[in-house]
């Protein structure tokens, strides 16, 4: 029970590229295994069913391998017994972005599921220094995440896209931090059910004070340096912490519309004018307004290079398959979020 109140509280005064439907999804979770809740079993089987579709989908491209002819495949096959990296070559590198998007796989990720920016990067260095690829496919179905390292993974995306063709598929939600790292591709491709945008960064306190008064309970926080507690739950937020919070919030939703505006090629005037400050948009939409570029699938991005999945040539999957770990706490997140909708909803 402590563990989830400490990691509760490490949502507050955090920030986050993520798109705001996920993260009542995460404060649903945390709120219903504070008070001791757990989802009933019909819902988790419910839900361990489409996690383990999600799985299946990443494991599909993993299993993606191509070879351009029978010398080709000997040559991967004899690499392989003397376990040396082989590649097909003219092969496309497909790249999954699922889930929650973390700096680094913690114990944040394992409630979540998800992406790491560090596991990202390496896959991107990978694929970019392999003579054998000629083009990489990101594909991305993310609700965004936290802050930290996007814009660095950014970075490293816009820098590579001028060497290899880079391609991001919306397919079937590309938000926040994830929306973030596709404008930085050579083009963006939006799946027709697909959801695209919302630039914008999130932050929350939880002012307890009053539950706490109500239960007994005083807190001492006990500290050097003026500012060290501020933004603490135990209390609602003084002005200057509330001015700090939001000092922050602005310096990240700043650094995200340049990203935007760099990978696109477009003001960022434009950006914070046009691109919906926060809205997600429908596949047309996001390609009449320019977050994207065109209306296709996975498949179509693929057949640009030739490349087919169902025939097993012409593209493979030159990088490791993400941590995709999607255990019973990552399926009450879920069954946690659909009972607060329902709540909501005065269902």
């Amino acid at each position: 029970m402590k563990e989830h109140s400490y990691l509760r509280q490490a949502l507050q005064g955090t920030t986050w590229y993520v798109h705001k439907p996920k993260m009542l999804e995460l404060l649903a979770f945390f709120e219903m295994r504070l008070n001791g809740g757990r989802a009933d079993g019909e819902t988790l089987a419910a839900l361990r069913a489409e996690n383990d579709a999600r799985k299946e989908r990443a494991l599909e491209l993993l299993a993606i391998s191509a070879y351009k002819d029978d010398e080709d495949f000997a040559r991967m096959e004899a690499a392989r017994a003397q376990n040396v990296s082989a590649s097909a070559a003219g092969s496309v590198a497909v790249i999954p972005v699922y889930g929650v998007i973390c700096h680094r796989a913690d114990m944040f990720s394992d409630y979540s599921g998800g992406t790491s920016t560090e596991k990202l990067t390496q896959q991107i260095r990978q694929a970019v220094n392999d003579p054998n690829v000629k083009a990489i496919v990101m594909d991305f179905d993310t609700p965004g995440g936290s802050t930290d390292g996007v814009d660095e993974l950014a970075t490293e995306i816009f820098n590579a896209r001028k060497k290899k063709s880079i391609s991001a598929v919306s397919n079937c939600l590309c938000a926040s931090a994830g929306y973030y790292l596709a404008s930085q591709c050579t083009e963006i491709v939006v799946s027709p059910s697909s959801m695209t945008g919302s630039i914008g960064v999130y932050c929350e306190h939880d002012d307890y004070s009053g539950a706490l008064e109500q239960a007994g309970v005083k807190i001492t926080l006990i500290s050097y340096g003026e500012n060290k507690t501020e933004g603490n739950s135990a209390g609602p937020l003084t002005d200057a912490a509330l001015e700090h919070l939001q000092e922050m919030v602005t310096t990240f939703g700043v650094m995200f519309e340049k990203a935007v505006a760099r990978g696109r090629s477009v003001a960022q005037e434009d950006v914070h004018k046009k691109f919906g400050q926060g809205r997600v948009f429908d596949a047309k939409q996001a390609v009449k307004i320019g977050m994207a570029d065109r209306v296709g699938t996975l498949d179509d991005v693929l057949g640009k290079y030739g490349v087919t999945r169902n025939s097993g040539t012409g593209a493979r999957a030159a990088v490791d398959a993400p941590d995709l770990q999607a255990e019973s706490d990552e399926l009450e997140l879920a069954a946690a979020a659909r009972e607060r909708r329902l709540q909501l909803a005065g269902l």
